[in-house]
């Protein structure tokens, strides 16, 4: 994967299904869990803590979890664009060490919402990652 060139204030997923992947990894990789949370709408709900989080505890979660350095691996293995609406599904692998200082991997599929917003930028809609024994480690 090439790094792409993201725009830190107003960084945008694209239409295209492969390029979103990539910028998707990038960030969430380069351990900035703020720079993360711009990838999504305000209103945006991801679910990847264990519960429905938007706004202010999705950031909060994004910065703590992120901050710790896992990393992401993920493939598209669908994609369906409705005007300004994409539907991805992905199949993914997180590793990382838990607070406990125990390595951790956590594996599964996730549903993505994208909506295209006003400024014509891609951005999370919903985020649902699935994974078998749940998202985070105990």
């Amino acid at each position: 994967m090439t790094a792409i060139a993201i725009d830190r204030d107003k960084p945008d997923l694209t239409g295209d299904t492969e390029t979103q992947n990539d910028i998707f990894l990038q960030v969430f990789n380069s351990g900035d869990g703020e720079l993360f949370d711009r990838l999504y709408r305000d209103d945006a709900i991801s679910n990847f803590s264990g519960e429905p989080l938007t706004g202010q505890a999705r950031r909060k979660f994004f910065v703590e979890f992120i901050g710790a350095k896992p990393v992401l691996e993920a493939r598209v293995t669908h994609s369906y664009v409705a005007g300004d609406v994409a539907l991805i599904g992905v199949d993914f692998t997180v590793k990382g060490t838990g607070p406990d200082g125990e390595p951790f991997t956590i594996a599964g599929k996730c549903t993505d919402v994208l909506r295209r917003v006003e400024d014509g930028r891609w951005l999370m809609a919903v985020d649902r990652p699935v994974a078998a024994g749940g998202l985070l480690p105990e």
